[in-house]
C-alpha cells in the first residue's frame, strides 16, 4: 500500500468514525462518510465493500487504540489488582464513554448489548490477550498460584470485566467507580489465590 493510499484510507476511517459517532451505525451513509472524507463513494467502495466492513475497520482500530492505551496505564502498576481495577475503569470509560459506542449506545442499544454478549468474541479475545501478561507478571511476583492456567484466567478476568458493565449489580453501584473498585479488591484476585 502506497503512501497516498494509506492516507486515504485513514482519512476514510477518521470520517467514519467522525459519522458513525454522530449519527449511528443505521443512519449513516456511504455518501456521509464519502462527503466527510473528500472522496467519492466509489474510493470507499474500492477499500471497503460494505458499511459493515467500514465500521469493523473503524472499531477494530478504535479497540487497538484502547488495548495499547490499557498496556501504558498498567505497565507501571505494581500489582495485579491495582492493575485490574484500572483495567475495568478504562474498559467502562471505553465501552461508555468513547463516541463511537456511545453513539451505538444511543442509536442501537439492542446492537449494542448484543455486540458485548452474544457476538462478542473478538472483544473477549482482545481482551484476553491484554490481560495474559498482567497475570505472567503476577505468577512471578508470586500473587497468585503458581499452576495457575494463565489463559484460562485471563479469560474468567475479562469475562468478569464485561459483566460489570452490562449485568446490574445486587450488591454494590457498579456505576460508582469506587464501589466497582473494591469489588474487584474484594472478590477478583483472591479468586486467583
Amino acid at each position: 500500500m502506497t503512501d497516498t493510499s494509506t492516507a486515504t484510507t485513514k482519512r476514510m476511517l477518521d470520517a467514519a468514525q467522525m459519522c458513525f459517532s454522530s449519527y449511528g451505525f443505521q443512519k449513516t451513509s456511504m455518501e456521509d462518510i464519502a462527503r466527510e472524507a473528500g472522496v467519492s463513494r466509489g474510493s470507499i467502495y474500492r477499500h471497503f465493500p460494505d458499511k459493515e466492513s467500514l465500521y469493523g475497520a473503524v472499531a477494530a482500530d478504535q479497540a487497538g487504540r484502547y488495548i495499547e492505551e490499557l498496556r501504558r496505564r498498567t505497565a507501571p502498576l505494581g500489582s495485579l489488582t491495582d492493575q485490574l481495577v484500572e483495567a475495568a475503569d478504562l474498559t467502562v470509560a471505553f465501552l461508555q464513554d468513547n463516541p463511537l459506542n456511545a453513539a451505538m449506545q444511543r442509536t442501537d442499544p439492542d446492537a449494542f448489548i448484543h455486540l458485548l454478549t452474544t457476538d462478542s468474541h473478538d472483544l473477549l479475545s482482545m481482551g484476553v490477550e491484554a490481560v495474559i501478561p498482567l497475570i505472567e507478571a503476577a505468577v512471578e511476583r508470586g500473587e497468585v498460584r503458581p499452576d495457575l492456567d494463565v489463559r484460562r484466567a485471563a479469560e474468567w478476568m475479562t469475562r468478569i470485566v464485561f459483566s460489570l458493565i452490562v449485568t446490574p449489580a445486587v450488591t454494590f453501584d457498579r456505576d460508582d467507580p469506587t464501589q466497582r473498585q473494591q469489588f474487584i479488591r474484594d472478590f477478583l484476585v483472591p479468586g486467583l489465590s
